[in-house]
């Protein structure tokens, strides 16, 4: 477990590959800083295993280690508000990500945090009769199913989704892609539902089987892809070979399988599997899915994202791609927990 959050000024002029002394890190961070002070808070990073060390004397250089690069704040704003080709990023697939050793992404206050939400939503949903929580199930598939299709540019509104969802009526004004689109996730959302506990540990054919009812009726290539594909708004580019896609997919869920904590399973699952982008199309509806389907699981609230700015998710995930950190993403995965375990009373 990480019980320790970084507020270290000097941490933010590190990047993967930095070898920096403390003298080039004082040149190059913006605040006031003396040198006596940069290498007080070097020495702390270091010994709480944010920083590596290597070389002796006025010759010593530090390195961001695994958890440093993981778990080191990034002030999203600031560093997307550079040009694109001005910003210093990680533009190519990272392995050693997932890759051992296991770094428990949040804080103790963190999980205290989320073990009162799950608290919270338990007392809630035990109250609820099995009517009013068949009800409420539908309500959060509409939800989730309008959302997690809005952040991927669906136009459709949560009217007009709970109408298509609830009675089958299309809206006139929006495709029938759209319509699929969504239909699509609530029946991902169903077969999850079907039988919640293999999801515990889940696998590349539960991935498939995901990516599948994502795809229906999309023209949407199954399987792991074959060719390079872009993201716009960044110059990362993910494998672009079949079996590095596998094995990339494969260390991710090794990786997942080294905690027993499924917030942590769910972030990971939704992070990672966005960042590889195994296929063609559909990546972040599957790895959304994913999460939630981890969360069931073990009879945690699902998020539904209702709440969530869309430009605020594609920010913090583009911080992901290109600087490996999870802090933006995971302080918006708390954000909607949170949300979750208050406003559904779902007894699943």
């Amino acid at each position: 477990m990480n019980d320790t959050i970084i507020n270290y000024p000097v941490l933010e002029v590190f990047d993967k590959n930095s070898e920096l002394s403390s003298s080039e890190v004082a040149n190059l961070i913006k605040q006031d800083l003396s040198l006596v002070t940069v290498k007080r808070q070097l020495s702390a990073l270091y010994k709480l295993d944010f920083l590596s060390k290597f070389g002796a004397g006025r010759s010593v250089k530090y390195k961001l280690s695994k958890k440093g690069l993981i778990l080191r704040p990034v002030d999203t704003k600031t560093y997307l508000s550079k040009p694109l080709d001005d910003r210093i990023a990680a533009n190519y697939f990272q392995f050693d990500i997932f890759e051992q050793p296991f770094i428990g992404l949040f804080s103790s206050k963190e999980l205290a945090l989320l073990e009162e939400a799950t608290k919270h939503f338990h007392n809630k949903s035990n109250l609820v009769d099995l009517n009013a929580s068949k009800k409420e199930l539908m309500r959060f598939i509409v939800e989730f199913s309008w959302k997690t299709s809005q952040i991927e540019g669906n136009t459709y509104d949560l009217i007009s989704t709970e109408k298509l969802l609830l009675y089958g009526e299309r809206s006139p004004s929006n495709t029938e892609f759209e319509a699929q689109m969504i239909l699509n996730q609530k029946d991902a959302l169903e077969f999850i539902l079907e039988n919640p506990k293999i999801w515990r540990h889940p696998s590349l054919p539960l991935i498939g089987k995901l990516h599948d009812f994502v795809g229906k009726n999309l023209n949407i290539t199954r399987g792991f892809r074959k060719t390079l594909v872009g993201i716009t708004g960044t110059n990362y580019r993910p494998l672009e070979n079949e079996f590095q896609i596998k094995e990339a997919v494969n260390k991710l869920l090794t990786y997942i399988g080294y905690t027993q904590n499924n917030y942590e399973k769910a972030l990971l699952s939704v992070l990672g599997l966005s960042y590889i982008q195994p296929f063609v199309d559909g990546n972040k509806r599957t790895s959304r899915l994913l999460g939630n389907a981890i969360l069931i699981s073990d009879n945690l609230a699902p998020l539904s994202y209702r709440s969530v700015n869309d430009r605020s998710y594609k920010e913090a995930t583009l911080v992901f791609y290109e600087q490996n950190s999870v802090i933006p993403f995971k302080e918006l995965f708390i954000e909607q927990y949170i949300f979750s375990a208050e406003n559904y009373n779902l007894n699943i």
